[in-house]
Order: structure tokens, then sequence, then C-alpha cells
């Protein structure tokens, strides 16, 4: 009973199977999946596009990552060239506060050998005039000092 009954289905669905699908169905099922096919392709640019602008998005995204990291490099030299630059302005101003005093004490020296050479004038001047003197008077005899206080002199 159990074969007969097996029989009876294959023969049913060999039936089913054999009558087949009706033509209009058939139709509506192709454009369905025409349809399907199409709305699969315009999706499947979308997300094609879509995944091109990502890619672009990553590709501008990394590039501002490096111009920031340049930047950052940029600053930082500029900041290491701002401390050199002021301490070479410190330096300067320190070296220009001592090339000043050096000056002051050069003007100070001038000032001083010009007075040198007035007084070496005048003392020139006053020892000539001494020496003038002393031609024009000669030297009078110094009384001799008495003998008991006579101090003996050393040649």
């Amino acid at each position: 009973m159990r074969f007969l009954s097996f029989a009876t289905a294959l023969a049913v669905l060999g039936t089913g199977c054999a009558t087949g699908i009706p033509l209009e169905r058939l139709e509506a099922q192709v454009l369905e999946a025409d349809r399907w096919r199409r709305e699969y392709e315009a999706e499947r640019e979308r997300a094609e596009a879509f995944a091109l602008r990502m890619a672009q998005l990553e590709s501008a995204l990394e590039r501002v990552r490096l111009e920031r990291a340049e930047a950052e490099q940029a600053r930082a030299a500029l900041l290491e060239e701002l401390v050199r630059t002021e301490a070479d302005r410190h330096a300067l101003e320190e070296h220009n506060t001592q090339l000043l005093a050096l000056e002051r004490e050069v003007n100070e020296l001038k000032e001083l050998k010009e007075m040198h050479e007035e007084l070496s004038d005048v003392w020139y001047e006053s020892a000539l005039e001494r020496a003038r003197r002393r031609l024009n008077n000669p030297p009078q005899p110094a009384a001799l000092p008495a003998a008991g206080n006579v101090a003996p002199t050393v040649p």
C-alpha cells in the first residue's frame, strides 16, 4: 500500500509539472525578474559611486592629515627659530651694551689723552721756562753749612 500511495503521489506531481505554467504568469515573472535585475544594477552602481566617493573623501582626509602634520612641523621649526632669534637678539643687545661701554671708555681715554697732552705741554713749557731762568740767572753760591752740622754725602 505504501508503494501505491507513493506512486500516486509521483503521478500527481508529474501531471502537475507537465501541464506547465500559463504564459501570462511566466511573462509576469520574467518582467518582475528584469525589474529586480535593473534595480539591483542601479543599486550596485549607487554603491560603487558611494564607495568611490568614500575613497575620495578618505584620500582628501589623509591629505588634510598630512598637511596638518607638515604645518605642525613647520610651526615647531618656526618656534625653534624664534627662540634662536630671540637668543641672538639678546646676545646682540648685550654686545651692543658692551660696545657702548667700550665707546665711553675710549672717549674717556681720549679726553684723558688730551688732558695729558695739555699737561705735558704745560709741564714742558714750565720746565723750559725754568731752564731759561736758570740760564739767565746763574746760581748763587750757597752758604756753606757749619762744620759740625755737615752730614756726610754719599756719591
